[in-house]
């Protein structure tokens, strides 16, 4: 069983991206760094197949190093992306969920006998200005999945707020 873990250590100001991929098949998964860089208007790829572990304030330009698997966060005007290659699995297959700062897309193929042949789990933390009712996500043809979430206007209404606790899902 092939398996692949990414994951990147969060420090006082960073955020942090995992991903987690199985297969009960035996070929060997395509896995390459490429330098990474500040690239808040990256396109999204399935072909990058990167995740980025950002280091920078909320409001700031995020850079990050590459890894691999799925698409990391990344930052757009007023909203926040993240990526991920699902083109294994049907549209019934993925569920999104979002939780205090966390966006978690997660995807397994069931077969008829019940037994589970492919997982794919990709557990992003946004940002503390992320919006968590308006976590939005689109399916391409290419089987790429773009997450995103607007940005609330301004910090004083989240200190004012305090810590949010909330879970939401989707099936699609």
């Amino acid at each position: 069983m092939a398996s692949l873990t990414s994951s990147s250590r969060r420090s006082s100001s960073s955020y942090r991206s995992s991903s987690r991929y199985s297969t009960s098949s035996t070929h060997r998964l395509f896995v390459e760094e490429s330098p990474g860089g500040p690239s808040c208007l990256a396109p999204f790829s399935r072909h990058s197949r990167s995740s980025y572990g950002y280091t920078a304030p909320v409001g700031s330009t995020l850079t990050g190093r590459q890894s691999s698997t799925g698409g990391g966060v990344r930052c757009l005007g007023d909203s926040y992306y993240m990526s991920a290659d699902v083109s294994q699995f049907e549209p019934h297959d993925v569920v999104v969920m979002a939780y205090n700062h966390h966006v978690v897309i997660h995807a397994q193929k069931v077969l008829d006998d019940g037994s589970v042949s492919d997982t794919f789990t990709h557990k992003s933390l946004f940002p503390e200005d992320m919006d968590p009712l308006s976590v939005s996500g689109t399916l391409n043809p290419d089987g790429t999945l773009v997450v995103s979430v607007h940005r609330t206007t301004t910090l004083g209404e989240l200190e004012a707020l305090g810590v949010p606790t909330y879970r939401s899902e989707a099936h699609l």
